[in-house]
């Protein structure tokens, strides 16, 4: 991987209602100590906002990068019932016994 690789990788685990972001991706992000979940469903567009402290008025969830060892190619689970009905009722055409794999970028 050269240094201005960008990519990013999520998985979408709808039989565990789970999201699962690559340990790599949070680390393209600057290691934050929170996430973020934005959803606009006009564009059908995602998006993981991270910060280092929880923003005023969101749902931010904490990630605990220090749990895993640095040469690890481990995940990062976050779990949301609601924010994972709310993107099957958005794009309507998901089925809960798969999971699936979405990539973008990181926006630096």
């Amino acid at each position: 991987m050269d240094s201005t690789d960008n990519r990013a990788i999520m998985t979408i685990d709808l039989k565990r209602s789970r999201f699962r972001i690559h340990k790599s991706t949070l680390n393209k992000m600057g290691k934050p100590q929170y996430i973020q979940f934005l959803v606009n469903p006009e564009e059908m567009f995602i998006a993981v906002l991270g910060s280092d402290r929880p923003l005023a008025g969101g749902t931010a969830n904490r990630v605990k990068l220090i749990q895993m060892p640095s040469h690890s190619n481990h995940s990062i689970e976050f779990y949301s019932n609601t924010l994972l009905c709310a993107l099957v009722n958005m794009i309507g055409t998901l089925d809960f016994q798969y999971s699936y794999r979405m990539s973008g970028e990181v926006d630096v």
